[in-house]
């Protein structure tokens, strides 16, 4: 009953012995089953820090100082974390006390996935998304506070981006 083609990997997502993605709640120990179905909603969340963070980014010019932006971040990230650990968390399948024994890599993911033109993509947008956020920053003629996190969330987009080209790379020489 092992599932192939679930894109999912990263920090506390571990493999069951069925195979299925398990995100491990380091507060209580216990491993979350992420069904096919909860995949999509799970990664927005699983993402969420750096959502907030790219959109702190984009829009710190409209909340007039960092002070403020930071605060309407801060805010998001409380939220959002709530809901996360609260609400939705709850909907998934529980194993209590789950053993953390076989972790997945991001890289290996992508590359298993064999999606060769969605990874390509990916990898330009990200890229691309890591100028953008620079040109924003210069556009908008961030102070040195804005210009830096602008940068640090350039390098992650840039990071990403490379790990989908070679991911790609390696796609080529499997098949």
């Amino acid at each position: 009953m092992k599932r192939e083609n679930l894109n999912l990997a990263g920090s506390n997502i571990y493999l069951d012995r069925y195979g299925d993605r398990v995100y491990y709640n380091v507060f209580n120990k216990n491993g979350y089953i992420v069904s096919q179905q909860a995949e999509q909603k799970f990664k927005l969340f699983y993402y969420r820090y750096s959502t907030i963070f790219i959109v702190m980014i984009l829009l710190g010019d409209y909340f007039n100082s960092f002070q403020n932006t930071l605060l309407v971040g801060l805010g998001a990230v409380v939220l959002v974390e709530l809901y996360f650990r609260f609400i939705f968390l709850k909907k998934l399948k529980v194993i209590k006390n789950f053993k953390r024994e076989r972790k997945t890599s991001k890289l290996e993911s992508l590359i298993n996935s064999k999606e060769k033109e969605k990874t390509i993509m990916k990898a330009c947008a990200y890229i691309l998304l890591s100028v953008l956020i620079i040109l924003n920053a210069i556009q908008q003629n961030f102070d040195v506070l804005f210009f830096a996190l602008s940068l640090v969330g350039s390098l992650y987009s840039f990071y990403i981006g490379i790990l989908n080209i070679i991911a790609f790379s390696k796609m080529k020489k499997i098949s």
